[in-house]
């Protein structure tokens, strides 16, 4: 896959509606990305780590359910702690 098609892929995936309380959060995914998918986004950058869309959605699906088991708003900003899986990524 092309650093592009990865961008399209996690893009796609944010979008969908959520089916259930962790896709939910995939919204807050999306704006961690400021809205901006375009390959200049060094936030993405992530994504050279991974090669094909299902690796990618496995991510999506790690970020979110770590959000539901250990986001804790009254400590953290939801921002950062999406941050540290970019990083570490």
């Amino acid at each position: 896959m092309t650093y592009k098609e990865k961008i399209r892929v996690l893009e796609s995936c944010l979008n969908e509606g959520p089916k259930n309380y962790r896709d939910s959060f995939k919204s807050d995914l999306y704006l961690f990305f400021n809205e901006d998918f375009s390959d200049e986004n060094p936030f993405l950058e992530f994504l050279n780590n991974y090669e094909n869309s299902s690796e990618i959605e496995e991510w999506v699906d790690l970020v979110t359910s770590q959000i539901v088991l250990k986001f804790d708003e009254e400590f953290e900003q939801i921002g950062d702690f999406i941050g540290e899986f970019v990083e570490l990524n």
